[in-house]
């Protein structure tokens, strides 16, 4: 059997653990998959620096810190590949995941540039973006949002966070989101091909969403849309992840009894 290095950070659950369980048998490659980050949610003005300081430090500086180690011994081989699961936030902010998306960009920006690099050593770098992924994550994510004090906010701020971002997160994730298993399939396919894509989406259903961001050099197509979907059509935008969530469900009992039929 050859040799094989694998590297998993931030496997101990959610993603990062269905990875390791996809990849366990893998014998391919020599790769590293970086998956440890954190999430936070809420108005700025309610959130420390200390507080801005842990999402950079470990998304963003956690990456680093790992690539400073690794990378000097990866180059003298010419040979690996590593992986970041970064996130649809690293090329589109949302709306109070200020914090989150800046260490995403600042993901997506220091792989970008390295990965200019990597070439010469025959490395392979490799983004994965998920959208929504159903986890404890993103659980525990939703269970601090509703802990934040929001003393510092206006009212009207204190508002839109309450009444409309905390209110549609839930349905956001049912009707969009992935489960960790989707997004490790994705990246098992992602590691074991024989060339590797710098970026790859996992959830084609927020791939539109992205897609904007690339529709207008001048940037303002996927801010406005945004904007007028969360504060103009709200109705519009419910009745579309109620659709959507009606289709995967009739996907999903489609291919159950699919599998039933077939067994008879």
């Amino acid at each position: 059997m050859a040799q094989k290095t694998v590297l998993i950070t931030g496997c101990s659950s959610g993603i990062g653990l269905a990875i390791a369980s996809k990849l366990a048998n893998d014998d391919k490659k020599r790769f590293m998959v970086s998956n440890a980050g954190m999430g936070m949610i809420g108005p700025i003005e309610c959130q420390s620096l200390e507080e801005m300081k842990n999402v950079m430090d470990t998304n963003f500086f956690g990456l680093v810190r790992l690539l400073k180690e690794i990378l000097p011994d990866m180059k003298k081989r010419k040979k690996g590949h590593i992986v970041v699961i970064s996130s649809v936030m690293g090329i589109q902010g949302i709306l109070f995941n200020d914090i989150y998306a800046a260490s995403k960009f600042a993901v997506e920006g220091f792989c970008e540039s390295l990965a200019i690099q990597a070439i010469k050593f025959k490395l392979n770098i490799t983004l994965i973006e998920p959208g929504p992924v159903i986890t404890e994550f993103e659980k525990k994510v939703y269970e601090e949002g509703l802990k934040v004090d929001l003393s510092a906010a206006d009212q009207e701020t204190r508002d839109m966070f309450t009444n409309i971002y905390l209110r549609n997160y839930k349905d956001i994730f049912v009707s969009l989101g992935q489960s960790a298993d989707d997004v490790a399939e994705h990246t098992k396919k992602i590691i074991t091909s024989d060339n590797p894509p710098f970026r790859h989406q996992t959830n084609t259903l927020y791939t539109p969403m992205t897609t904007l961001k690339y529709a207008d050099p001048n940037g303002d197509l996927p801010i406005d849309t945004f904007y007028k979907m969360v504060f103009h059509h709200d109705k519009v935008f419910h009745a579309s992840l109620n659709f959507i969530k009606l289709l995967r469900w009739r996907s999903k009992k489609s291919f159950n009894l699919g599998k039933t039929n077939s067994k008879e």
